[in-house]
């Protein structure tokens, strides 16, 4: 075996693994975040927990 396909083979054998593992990084996310409860969606006018509205007529 040459060292020219010896090099040949581990780069293409690390690139399908690397593939693998990103769509099985990939799968495990959206595994995860199936399992996840769903919040409600807030009305557009709901009061938001983090930011308060402001309006042009407030000074």
């Amino acid at each position: 075996m040459s060292l020219n396909l010896l090099l040949s083979t581990i780069i293409l054998v690390s690139f399908l693994i690397t593939i693998v593992m990103a769509v099985g990084s990939y799968v495990a996310y959206k595994l995860r975040e199936a399992r996840r409860p769903r919040q409600e969606i807030a009305a557009h006018d709901a009061v938001s927990p983090y930011f308060e509205r402001i309006t042009a007529d407030e000074k």
